[in-house]
């Protein structure tokens, strides 16, 4: 039996009870489909992850990877499992018929990612991002782009990656330095690449990267880059492949964890070799990048959670099972089960209210995602569209922070064994600590979601989240088992947005100030949705406690006024602290660290 693990009955809940995602259906894009498919797809995607997926997470880690000659050479279970992959429609589940994709709801890709992430961080991160790469062309590339590509991507035929960081650019793209030179219908591309997941690999014959550069002659800056589609080996008129296209691995990285998947250096036309296709409009590659850096902030945020949703899991059998020391009450005889010891149900609850939240948040926003993509033009459309803005940078650095810290929690339950690698948890912990890293570091995330989305469309993504969140607790503050707990948040909802106009003001009067408090502000915003989402599912279960009794909602309840009544006074003490006028993080001297 593999590692990985999954409460199925949590995810149709989250789905079928608290968001009807059947309701999409009713959309022009997925008519013809129905709840009854939605659910087939997600017992199928469940079931692939268990099946295909799981045995890679062992394999990929004793077996690992080779560098060898310029190539990376992969456990070969991994390339037939990828083929297999594009082949049944995973990658393009939600992506347009027309280019073989099988036009599923968008929210759904976020679902698959959900239990493939689960059952191998390392791997999925390949197709994830092909079908990253894939869409880009899909969406800004020319006809003849679409037609060479995009197929092949989906189908598994080829992989792809997304190229942006390079030696003397990491976050600050506009420091790049790779550049373009117009060659008729072309461009020749020259420069060096780092960081690139999955950049070079023995899983397809071809890999489709999407380069950042800057075309000579163009502005400097960020103005002045553009996005180009460079394959690793040519691709001839017919197909066919041609020629290899100068872009060669130089090296490898040595990683904390995910040990199969490749991090790879990049050389774009070092024997000026290297040929690229504009996608896209000139000068605005960053434009167009950001579809695919957004969609990966996402599925970071959706790494950590399913990390620590399989690390829970695995850590509460092992408490169900493990027999060791005696009841603290003395209720029963000899040795017990360590689930009975006050200390690991309190962190058995902590994780099981952390994942659930986590999975809900990430959701709801990706079924707010799929509204703003699909309405029709109007204000509805608009409200979805803000509050995906504003949930984005959320999703991406709450959920990376907290799926760590749950893995870290899940090793505590095991105590020593917890430690070793006997047990998957060693190895979630390794391999989650990249995700607070991945698509912009959770600090940078603090700053995007404090300073431009407090600001955008004039302040409408603070808007948008203030009436869900509010509309939410003006419904449900009279609840006759909950509504203590919606009273009180509705209390620390109202000195967040107080704390954020506070914030906005210091971010104009004194920038280096409001920068040192941003990331605490982001947690307080994460700590705030999670109640409330636990709530809304609290509220649904305890509706359903009225008809029959059942240990499942009961603990939807439990969890709710659990993480509710510990974390907020968290929160308020955290957003008095942001609130504060200190200003030692900017003052103290270098020397004096």
């Amino acid at each position: 039996m593999g590692h990985f693990k999954i409460n199925a009955k949590d995810i149709m809940f989250i789905l079928k009870e608290q968001l009807n995602y059947g309701r999409l259906c009713g959309l022009e894009r997925y008519k013809g489909q129905s709840e009854r498919i939605l659910d087939m797809l997600v017992k199928e995607a469940i079931e692939f992850a268990r099946g295909a997926v799981d045995p890679l997470n062992e394999i990929g880690e004793t077996v690992g990877l080779r560098f060898e000659g310029n190539q990376v050479i992969c456990p070969p279970e991994f390339g037939k499992v990828y083929k297999q992959y594009g082949r049944d429609g995973w990658t393009a589940a939600a992506r347009d018929v027309e280019h073989g994709g099988q036009g599923f709801p968008h929210m759904m890709r976020i679902v698959i990612n959900d239990f493939m992430y689960g059952a191998c961080q390392s791997f999925n991160m390949a197709p994830s991002l092909t079908h990253g790469a894939a869409h880009l062309i899909e969406s800004f590339g020319a006809p003849a782009l679409k037609e060479t590509y995009v197929r092949k991507m989906f189908d598994g035929t080829w992989a792809g990656t997304m190229c942006l960081t390079e030696p003397n650019a990491g976050s600050n793209l506009a420091a790049l330095e790779t550049t373009a030179y117009a060659q008729g219908d072309h461009y020749k591309i020259k420069g060096s690449k780092i960081f690139i997941s999955w950049g070079e690999h023995d899983l397809t014959e071809n890999i489709i990267h999407l380069v950042l550069a800057h075309i000579e002659g163009e502005p400097e800056g960020v103005r002045g880059i553009s996005l180009f589609v460079v394959p690793k080996v040519r691709v001839r008129p017919d197909g066919s492949l041609g020629p290899p296209n100068d872009v060669v691995c130089t090296g490898i990285e040595e990683k904390l964890g995910l040990h199969a998947s490749p991090t790879a250096a990049l050389s774009f036309g070092s024997r000026d070799g290297c040929i690229g296709y504009l996608c896209g409009e000139k000068n605005k590659g960053l434009a167009h990048m950001f579809q695919m850096m957004n969609q990966a902030r996402i599925n970071t945020g959706v790494s950590g959670m399913a990390m620590a949703s399989t690390a829970y899991l695995n850590a509460l059998a092992y408490a169900k099972e493990r027999v060791q020391g005696r009841d603290v009450a003395g209720r029963m005889p000899g040795e017990v089960k360590i689930i009975q010891h006050p200390d690991v149900r309190r962190m058995l609850l902590s994780m099981k209210a952390q994942v659930d939240g986590m999975r809900s948040m990430i959701y709801t926003g990706a079924f707010w995602s799929d509204l703003a993509l699909e309405l029709p033009e109007g204000e509805e459309k608009r409200h979805y569209q803000d509050l995906t803005d504003f949930m984005t940078p959320i999703i991406k650095a709450y959920c990376s922070d907290i799926g760590f810290k749950v893995c870290e929690t899940a090793i505590q339950c095991l105590g020593g064994y917890g430690y070793c690698r006997d047990y998957p948890l060693e190895q979630y912990l390794r391999d989650a600590k990249i995700m607070s890293l991945y698509e912009g570091t959770n600090g940078i995330q603090s700053m995007d979601l404090m300073g431009r989305k407090m600001s955008l469309r004039g302040g409408a993504c603070l808007a948008a989240f203030t009436k869900e969140i509010q509309g939410f607790c003006d419904r449900q503050s009279a609840h006759s088992e909950l509504g203590g707990c919606v009273r009180g948040l509705s209390a620390v909802v109202r000195r967040l947005l107080e704390m954020a106009a506070a914030m906005s003001d210091r971010n104009i009067s004194d920038p280096l100030q409001w920068a040192s408090y941003t990331y605490p502000a982001l947690m307080a915003f994460g700590e705030v949705i999670m109640c409330w989402r636990l709530l809304d599912m609290a509220v649904i279960a305890a509706e359903n406690l009225k008809k029959k009794s059942s240990e499942f909602y009961r603990g939807k309840v439990i969890q709710a006024t659990f993480f509710v009544d510990t974390t907020l006074p968290h929160t308020s003490a955290t957003i008095e602290s942001c609130l504060r006028e200190g200003r030692e993080v900017v003052e103290i001297s270098d020397g004096s660290f």
